[in-house]
């Protein structure tokens, strides 16, 4: 059974890897562009510093600068003052982000729907469980470090994510 299971292992990395050069823009631009800067703000509703954004959404400072010159550009962010201390700066969303996020989220579910539609419904449904199990598994293994990654003001481990605590220097 483990060499059965390390060769489909392989095989699951090579369609995976297959499937990336399809969706390597749009992805790293959610993983790591203005999508998971606007991620880390609606989950803390709205308000976070830079350093905060950094943190939360796992990219480097002058990289999520870049990012809020853009997203201000465009009308999705402001920045102001903090009322408390007056040398750090709070990003706050727009309600022009809010109303561009949720057509994007309506775009994202009629593509998603029409990929699973080409699946066809066994597969889909399918696809949808072993999805659903596979975050059972991380979340069963890793969910507990990796929350307290995502929801703390902890940065990204160095060594990803691992079974034991890490400590910030």
């Amino acid at each position: 059974m483990a060499d059965e299971c390390e060769d489909l292992a392989q095989q699951l990395i090579r369609e995976f890897s297959s499937m990336r050069r399809f969706m390597s823009t749009r992805v790293s631009n959610t993983v790591s562009g203005e999508m998971a800067v606007m991620r880390a703000l609606m989950l803390a509703d709205g308000k976070l510093s830079p350093s905060q954004i950094a943190d939360r959404a796992w990219i480097s400072t002058p990289r999520v600068a870049n990012i809020l010159r853009s997203l201000e550009a465009k009308g999705w962010i402001t920045r102001e003052p903090d009322k408390t201390d007056r040398r750090r700066v709070i990003v706050n969303v727009t309600d022009r982000s809010v109303a561009a996020l949720e057509e994007k989220r309506r775009l994202s579910r009629r593509k998603t729907g029409e990929f699973l539609a080409e699946l066809g419904p066994d597969d889909a449904h399918e696809l949808v469980r072993l999805v659903h199990r596979m975050n059972e598994i991380i979340e069963k293994n890793q969910g507990a470090r990796l929350r307290e990654i995502l929801y703390s003001e902890n940065p990204k481990p160095e060594n990803g994510f691992c079974d034991t605590p890490t400590t910030n220097k």
